[in-house]
């Protein structure tokens, strides 16, 4: 049976109102849907009432882009999924993240599965935006619904079509981010391929859910891949005394080398976690994924590396690693965004924790001492503090022409993002895979 087409008069609801799902709901109201969030989280969801972004470092949709939608009832969003109205379009768009084991943690989808179903009905199209690993789109969400006694693929639209949403890029926002659209059947896809035209300008269509699930695994996989390989052969540098940035400059000169840089750890939504989800699926089906798994240890051991640096440091500077007073410079994962998921620093603070170190503080001129306090961390202001080493994790443009001489009693840096690579500093800089740097 062919599904009728989707046009501006049907409804849109969309579960979840993180980075994919506020971006994705901001763009499909300004499309002309009337569109409706659901979220447990009551600061977003009264800071969305007020026509607030509660998600700051999320560029490509301001404030007054949110109030527009909100004042004009083109978007409305609430904690309670029994306020939400019939809607045709229903998007799945919660968090996928893995248990300490490294397997997936599936509780969100299901949850969120399990509520569509019980207002699914005849016609309606369900988008699953989460990142999942090939065949959860259909084994999960898909029989979860089905349990509503209709067929996916005769009675419904089913389809994947996983997020890409980059926070802190204002210029990849949701309608200039190329989406990938899988569907269960040809009219699926078409179904998603209707929607989707209206606010986003290029389309990718693919042959089934698990060709669009793939896609996803290997965008990320591939990052976490090469990011393990720069790490490693960041660790070799070190070992043998070649400084890793000039050779990732030379090799880049190659016209089929893509530079990956290494760093304190890999942080963020995705990188850490995606991976794990394609290895549980290469073991289940007997093909492991060696390879990556050993760039996700990789990538992991990083932490321990730049700690290994910080022994080193002190050593150098003459003073006992559990007396040394230490600032770490960045709290959020990636440079530019106010975003502390899976922060390196968290982990690599948790690591200095253990090993005695007490005088560990923290500055990012992103977060305020509030809530950088609020995290359980003590603030550093290099303005009044002093410290021994600061140690830089995050690749803030603010801190490659910081004025480091600044700090109070500084003797060394250790660089966990290269940023002073080429820089004339006035106390010795320890590089990941890079040798130090002599004060002048």
């Amino acid at each position: 049976m062919k599904l009728k087409d989707i046009d501006l008069g049907d409804r849109v609801c969309i579960a979840g109102l993180g980075y994919v799902g506020l971006s994705l709901a901001c763009g499909a109201a300004l499309a002309g849907f009337h569109v409706f969030g659901v979220d447990p989280s009551t600061e977003r969801v009264n800071s969305l009432k007020a026509g607030k972004n509660p998600l700051e470092h999320l560029v490509g949709v301001p404030s007054s882009q949110i109030k527009s939608l909100v004042d004009a009832g083109s978007l409305q969003v609430s904690q309670d999924t029994r306020n939400a109205p019939d809607a045709r379009v229903k998007i799945v768009c919660v968090p996928t993240p893995m248990f300490i084991d490294r397997r997936p943690d599936l509780k969100m989808i299901k949850e969120a599965s399990s509520w569509i179903m019980h207002s699914l009905k005849e016609g309606d199209v369900v988008i699953n935006e989460s990142t999942v690993a090939p065949g959860m789109t259909r084994n999960i969400i898909g029989r979860i619904l089905e349990k509503s006694g209709l067929v996916s693929g005769r009675d419904f639209a089913l389809v994947a079509s996983p997020e890409r949403i980059d926070p802190g890029n204002a210029t990849l926002t949701v309608s200039e981010m190329p989406k990938v659209i899988g569907g269960i059947d040809l009219n699926s896809t078409q179904l998603a391929r209707q929607f989707y035209s209206h606010f986003v300008k290029q389309l990718i269509l693919v042959s089934s859910l698990e060709a669009a699930e793939a896609t996803k695994m290997l965008e990320n996989s591939y990052r976490a891949l090469n990011l393990g390989l720069a790490n490693e052969f960041a660790r070799f540098c070190h070992a043998c005394g070649v400084d890793v940035t000039e050779v990732i400059s030379a090799a880049s000169t190659k016209w089929s080398f893509h530079p990956h840089y290494p760093g304190i750890g890999v942080g963020g939504p995705c990188i850490p976690k995606d991976p794990y989800y394609l290895i549980s699926a290469g073991e289940e089906l007997g093909t492991p994924f060696n390879a990556l798994l050993n760039a996700m240890l990789s990538n992991e051991r990083m932490p321990y590396f730049v700690h290994g640096l910080l022994k080193d440091a002190s050593s150098y500077i003459k003073k006992d690693i559990s007396e040394v007073r230490v600032a770490i410079f960045g709290l959020s994962y990636k440079g530019g965004v106010k975003d502390y998921r899976d922060s390196p620093t968290i982990i690599f603070r948790e690591i200095l924790e253990r090993d005695g170190i007490k005088n560990v503080r923290v500055y990012d001129p992103l977060f305020s001492s509030e809530e950088v306090t609020q995290l359980g961390m003590t603030p550093f202001d290099p303005k009044r503090d002093s410290c021994d080493i600061i140690i830089i994790a995050t690749n803030h443009s603010q801190f490659e022409n910081f004025e480091y001489e600044s700090v109070t009693s500084l003797k060394a840096i250790i660089d966990g993002r290269n940023l002073l690579a080429g820089k004339k500093v006035n106390v010795p800089v320890f590089g990941v895979g890079r040798s130090s740097i002599p004060a002048p």
